[in-house]
């Protein structure tokens, strides 16, 4: 979780939660917030950035809570496995007005003392070490995604390599590989961790 630094005297129950979406309003809100960003706003696609990957892929959402109670959807990713441990991520997004979100601590986000401070940089951040150490818990060897050129230097950051240039949708993208050492296997439940592994698995057709 991430929580919002105020005064409050309600402090920790603003915050911003990381996860697979657990209601339909939730997966409702990872599709809408992936049609603002990339439909709408970048015109990436027309109506819809839904594409066959979608069947297969885990869905990741940034909720905001307001006084405890999922409020909105504010960032977004998917990940999904191409072939045998080789993974890929994509549809990273935030909207607009939590792009340089940045006043916040991460108590519990990472349950991982030794997890670097630039995961907790922005949403944005957060979201790439959820996808890649949850791949990376589900069985990765190679994690791989294509970025576009304005977000590069964000990857390169949090440890990815760029391995080669590529023109996707008419614009400018990097094939670009993630460190696995920098991101440890973590699953996003806490409880009953296995149970949620085979879950995982199943549900989304994991191999």
């Amino acid at each position: 979780m991430i929580y919002f630094k105020n005064e409050k005297k309600d402090l920790g129950r603003d915050f911003i939660k990381i996860s697979i979406p657990s209601s339909l309003s939730q997966l409702n809100g990872y599709y809408n917030t992936r049609k603002a960003i990339f439909c709408k706003e970048q015109g990436v696609f027309k109506n819809s950035d839904y594409d066959k990957k979608d069947s297969q892929a885990i869905p990741i959402v940034a909720v905001r809570h307001y006084m405890g109670i999922p409020d909105e959807t504010v960032g977004v990713v998917r990940i999904y496995q191409e072939s045998n441990r080789i993974w890929y991520g994509g549809r990273l997004g935030v909207i607009e007005n939590y792009r340089t979100f940045s006043k916040f601590t991460c108590p519990n986000l990472f349950n991982e003392k030794k997890i670097s401070v630039l995961y907790q940089m922005s949403i944005a951040a957060g979201l790439i070490f959820r996808a890649v150490s949850l791949a990376n818990y589900l069985g990765c060897d190679k994690f791989y995604a294509h970025v576009q050129q304005q977000n590069v230097k964000l990857f390169q950051r949090l440890h990815w390599k760029t391995i080669k240039p590529i023109n996707l949708f008419g614009i400018s993208h990097f094939l670009m590989e993630a460190d696995l050492d920098a991101y440890p296997a973590q699953p996003i439940y806490e409880h009953d961790k296995e149970a949620m592994k085979h879950h995982l698995l199943e549900s989304f057709n994991v191999a």
